[in-house]
């Protein structure tokens, strides 16, 4: 066991946080005419199929494993 040679530093008074002070309202709806009215709720379609791929053509690659001994 090791011993400090010199003495620990000690703080008279902690500093003293101030706390936020928080007020919530009651929830309203949003100002008239501030917000779009939206209409629907529709669904999106996709335009482009899926079409096969020739083996060729992709490269496949997987996770990167560096060396033994490697650290960051």
């Amino acid at each position: 066991m090791k011993l400090a040679l010199t003495a620990p530093n000690v703080t008279e008074v902690a500093p003293v946080r101030f706390v936020p002070l928080i007020v919530t309202r009651v929830p309203t709806g949003p100002l008239a005419g501030a917000k779009p009215v939206i209409a629907g709720g529709g669904t999106t379609v996709n335009a482009m199929l899926l079409l096969a791929v020739p083996a060729g053509v992709i490269t496949l690659s997987g996770p990167v494993v560096a060396p033994a001994g490697t650290v960051a």
